[in-house]
């Protein structure tokens, strides 16, 4: 049996600081609000997440504590350009699988791939949960230069976007953590109420336990109605500006992906034997 991937995760500080003059300011809200206490299972604080779900939560293993390597938290606001990436880089970096680059400076992401190789890391993956992050140009440098040092990567626009493809690891990845573009089964009752719900996969923020907490005991006509509207209590952190690139923003792609999740769900759920 293969041991854990070990993650290391390196992200923006989530302050209000606000930039200056030839500044920019790069969020760590979305890393430190939702992802990291989901993969916690919320144990500094619940964040959105209601008892309810924690009562539901609590029949699956989310805690992956253990399977961090690290965390390395970079200022918000910083220069627009920064000719000295590397002085940002406080210490070394801990051995690890995958890197996970969320809301980081586009300087201080290139010379984390740089340095990335040398610490055992397998794979990149850089969520764009806000266009201003990674441009598809950006994106295309990132992934030339993790060929050249063969890693794996992914850049899912929206991070809930993230599926299995090509790469070992990263598959690996999202089988341990049981993250990425959202799955569940819907088992219903003779009188077609549901039953029961079972989280396959969540979205990286853990929308989809506090969604499938609040679908038992519904009509299954009414799953994807009901699912929707969960789903927009459990605040998305995405960014609602404007994509150029796709011409949408990144919480209008997370409101549809997870939209089609539940009516694919409602569409194969099956009657209680």
């Amino acid at each position: 049996m293969s041991q854990n991937l070990k993650v290391f995760i390196a992200m923006s500080a989530d302050t209000t600081d606000l930039p200056g003059p030839f500044q920019v300011k790069y969020s760590g809200e979305f890393a430190e609000r939702k992802f990291i206490p989901h993969i916690t299972d919320y144990k500094n604080g619940a964040y959105g997440c209601s008892k309810l779900c924690r009562e539901y939560r609590r029949a699956y293993k989310l805690d992956h504590s253990a399977d961090i390597a690290g965390f390395m938290k970079f200022p918000s606001v910083l220069p627009e350009m920064i000719d000295d990436a590397e002085s940002y880089i406080k210490g070394e970096l801990p051995a690890h699988d995958v890197m996970l680059i969320i809301g980081v400076h586009p300087d201080i992401v290139l010379e984390l791939i740089n340095l990335a190789s040398k610490t055992g890391c397998k794979a990149i993956i850089a969520p764009r949960e806000d266009p201003f992050w990674m441009t598809t140009s950006f994106v295309k440098t990132l992934e030339r230069k993790c060929e050249q040092r063969g890693l794996e990567y992914a850049f899912p626009r929206p991070f809930c976007s993230l599926t299995k493809g090509k790469y070992g690891v990263i598959n690996r990845f999202i089988d341990q953590f049981a993250i990425g573009k959202p799955q569940y089964k819907v088992i219903v009752d003779r009188n077609g109420k549901v039953k029961k719900v079972e989280v396959i996969r969540s979205s990286p923020c853990g929308a989809t336990y506090h969604v499938a907490s609040g679908l038992i005991g519904i009509d299954r006509e009414k799953l994807v109605e009901t699912a929707n509207r969960l789903w927009h209590t459990y605040p998305c952190l995405s960014s609602s500006k404007m994509d150029p690139e796709v011409n949408d923003s990144p919480m209008h792609m997370a409101a549809y992906i997870n939209l089609n999740t539940a009516k694919q769900a409602e569409k194969e759920a099956e009657q209680e034997a």
